[in-house]
């Protein structure tokens, strides 16, 4: 009776903290399948996870059924380089990929359920935030872009689709990123101990979550690249026959070039306070084309090309953690297809070798499926009624219900309706 009460103790500071109080308590416990659908910046294709969400609001906890990711064919992936590029790009390409992005998405929802024989009108929605093209969260007018036609998906599904998490952070001042701390923070977080977990993706990401009851705190920022540049390097120095170092293995013979590092290092954007999102263009294709024209101007190997990025990407996590974060970290936890670079992993422990460091799969949830299982989260609080960004990580003036709904078929969108009606809480805005 005693931890009983005192998990419902804890559960209402952390609503208290973070603004968000229910008019009234949930004494049933409520289960619902929805898949979460992402297609990260590294460009390795579509990621699907099936997830059981037991309970309601920030009280939900997720049981991961299955995992899968469906590579994109190389034209697709072409093309998406082609369009996400600072060169002119005929519109109706854009609109060609938007409709083949959303055939991809379904395709991969439809397979995941099949994995695990479940049949989709029992599943009650798909969060899904396309694939980002296009993302300026500074100027006068700043301005995200998604790909993957909704309605594609609910055709081919027969779900309701909740999408575009990103826009109604922006036209809140934030930058539309991170958006799902309030996912990592209910599943990762533990009182008593200030947590970070860095997401090594296209990007590397980092989010800092204190060990209080209080989700305002939480700081989540771009920390600089990641695999966008090591697989960017490896495509063009292999002539596209290997898509990324696969364990490092070529990084690892290398040497790290010193004075290209120390440049790199002193980038400008890596030096901004956050919450930041670091722009894709300074690390993508241009960039990768400066750095091989200066290693056949010096004569530098691929594999000293290769150790010399790897040692970036680690070397700039390190010096965020160390500008950005509290140095009262107890625990980091790793997350994202940058763990199996053995290089990177190396470096990283080492460097931070007195403070536990740990892969997400030892916290239920593996480290290639957490954003698709975020995503699939973040479906679930909208259909709660509950706000999900947070203003202390993405710099917004406030907090606000997020995502677009496409109504699935006319039954699924009906039991969408009844979950809204009967199980989505009242939420008070007036702290968040």
């Amino acid at each position: 009776m005693h931890s009983a009460r005192r998990e419902t103790v804890d559960r209402g500071v952390i609503r208290a903290a973070c603004g968000l109080a229910w008019s009234h308590e949930k004494s049933i416990m409520t289960k619902r399948l929805i898949i979460g659908l992402t297609s990260g910046s590294s460009l390795q294709g579509v990621d699907a996870a099936v997830v059981e969400w037991t309970g309601v609001g920030l009280d939900i906890r997720p049981n991961l059924l299955h995992f899968l990711r469906q590579p994109f064919s190389r034209d697709l992936r072409d093309l998406i380089i082609k369009i996400g590029s600072n060169h002119p790009c005929p519109v109706r390409q854009t609109s060609l990929v938007h409709r083949v992005l959303g055939e991809n998405f379904a395709q991969a929802a439809r397979q995941a359920a099949d994995a695990v024989k479940l049949p989709m009108n029992q599943v009650l929605c798909i969060g899904c935030p396309g694939h980002t093209i296009a993302h300026e969260p500074e100027g006068r007018h700043p301005s995200t872009l998604a790909l993957g036609m909704t309605g594609v998906i609910a055709e081919r599904t027969g779900a309701t689709i909740v999408s575009d998490f990103r826009s109604r952070d922006l036209m809140l001042g934030g930058q539309g990123f991170p958006m799902t701390p309030v996912i990592d923070y209910l599943l990762y977080h533990k009182i008593g101990e200030d947590r970070v977990l860095i997401h090594l993706g296209g990007m590397a990401t980092i989010l800092w979550m204190p060990g209080k009851p209080n989700m305002r705190n939480v700081v989540g920022f771009q920390a600089g690249p990641c695999n966008l540049l090591l697989d960017g390097l490896m495509q063009r120095l292999t002539g596209g026959r290997e898509s990324c170092d696969a364990g490092g293995k070529h990084a690892v013979q290398g040497r790290s070039i010193e004075p290209l590092l120390q440049h790199w290092l002193a980038h400008p954007a890596l030096k901004r306070k956050p919450p930041k999102v670091l722009p894709r263009h300074e690390f993508g294709d241009e960039f990768i084309a400066q750095t091989l024209d200066l290693a056949r101007q010096n004569q530098w190997s691929l594999h000293d090309v290769l150790c010399t990025a790897t040692h970036f990407v680690a070397q700039a996590i390190l010096q965020a953690l160390e500008r950005f974060v509290p140095d009262t970290i107890g625990r980091i936890l790793f997350s994202g297809g940058g763990v199996r670079n053995g290089l990177l992993w190396r470096l990283l422990e080492q460097n931070l070798e007195r403070i536990p460091v740990e892969r997400l799969d030892l916290h239920g949830v593996s480290c290639d499926a957490r954003k698709a299982v975020a995503f699939s989260g973040l479906a679930a609080l909208t259909l709660d009624g509950v706000p999900a960004n947070i203003p202390s990580a993405t710099g917004a003036s406030s907090s606000r219900l997020l995502g677009s709904i496409t109504p699935g078929s006319s039954a699924n969108w009906i039991r969408c309706l009844q979950w809204m009606t009967a199980q989505a809480a009242p939420v008070n805005l007036a702290a968040a």
